[in-house]
């Protein structure tokens, strides 16, 4: 007992030591392309397929759970709502507006992060018919981050026999629940080639700010993070549809590469999504889902090959995102060259 005591503690402190030094868990969801303002704020009321004169309104949630076969979950949570408005004062212009909630939390302290942000974006289209538009983005709102001081035990604590929680753990909180604002940016590039081959890529940057959310006082803060990604759109004949993307994260002295592809398989009404992804060094992701209505439910999960697949045996993490289009009815693709 002592010794699943030792272990627990050390997971808490560990948790704790990120916390202090500045490193937090960030936002880590697998499925980038259906959390699109959590990949940069230029896609708010934008999608690989969105035209300037057909405005798009839609709402999604994602759910994470990882880390579980190693100690308490991280269960993360994000809700987004975003469309988009032609702007009849300038020509081939249209603006995007939304908002995202985001909250995860993890272990026996029970700490939380969480986040409110409003995002605006500005696309603009380059060419005669519009197919080849840029578009701007920008976000701004709040982290809070708590945790409940009272669940963890400190060496200061241990009397030579057993931890003693009415003992003073002698450490430096300030407090036990820190907000701070947060400021987010990004821009992308999208360009229709034909009716069979839509593209994307853009960037963006993430706590541009800085947000300082140590609980001890000092200036430890949240670093930058910077994603740069990628999409492509391939209709293919025989009602295939062929979804390729990437996307790199970089964040102080942590790295991230996800690639890989979805499938949509038509069927009437109905599209059946049979995807493979990679997080290079560390995942394999197979993702299924389905379309239906404007709606679309994918389930993926992490199965983890790095070097912590000892502590993990392979198992990762469960995602499932859920996205409605409102008005997909009215911005349907265009006939594909093959028909």
């Amino acid at each position: 007992m002592l010794a699943t005591m030792k272990y627990k503690i050390l997971i808490l402190l560990f948790t704790l030591s990120i916390t202090k030094v500045g490193l937090p868990q960030d936002i880590h969801f697998s499925q980038f392309n259906d959390a699109p303002q959590i990949t940069t704020p230029a896609l708010t009321g934008q999608t690989i397929i969105t035209d300037i004169d057909s405005p798009l309104l839609r709402a999604g949630a994602n759910f994470k759970n990882q880390g579980a076969s190693i100690s308490d979950p991280y269960r993360t949570y994000s809700a987004f709502f975003d469309g988009s408005v032609d702007v009849k004062k300038l020509k081939k212009s249209q603006i995007g507006f939304g908002v995202l909630l985001y909250n995860d939390k993890a272990g026996d302290a029970a700490l939380q992060n969480s986040s409110g942000m409003l995002s605006l974006s500005f696309t603009r289209g380059f060419n005669r018919f519009n197919t080849l538009t840029a578009s701007l983005g920008f976000s701004i709102g709040f982290i809070n981050r708590t945790v409940d001081l009272s669940k963890l035990v400190f060496d200061n604590q241990w009397n030579g026999v057993i931890f003693d929680p009415a003992a003073s753990n002698n450490e430096n909180f300030s407090s036990s629940s820190i907000f701070a604002l947060n400021f987010n940016f990004g821009g992308l590039i999208k360009y229709k080639l034909n009716n069979n081959l839509y593209v994307l890529a853009g960037a963006g940057m993430s706590h541009v700010n800085k947000p300082r959310t140590s609980f001890y006082d000092n200036d430890n803060r949240i670093n930058p993070k910077l994603i740069i990604h990628a999409e492509a759109l391939i209709i293919s004949p025989r009602n295939i549809t062929i979804e390729p993307g990437f996307m790199y994260s970089a964040q102080k002295a942590s790295h991230e590469s996800i690639l890989g592809s979805n499938i949509n398989l038509a069927k009437r009404d109905v599209q059946l999504i049979i995807g493979l992804w990679y997080r290079i060094n560390r995942d394999i992701i197979p993702l299924m889902g389905i379309k239906y209505n404007g709606f679309k439910l994918a389930m993926s999960y992490d199965v983890n090959i790095s070097k912590l697949n000892a502590a993990s045996n392979y198992m990762g993490g469960i995602e499932i995102s859920l996205i409605k289009v409102f008005n997909e009815n009215h911005r349907g693709l265009e006939c594909s060259d093959y028909q």
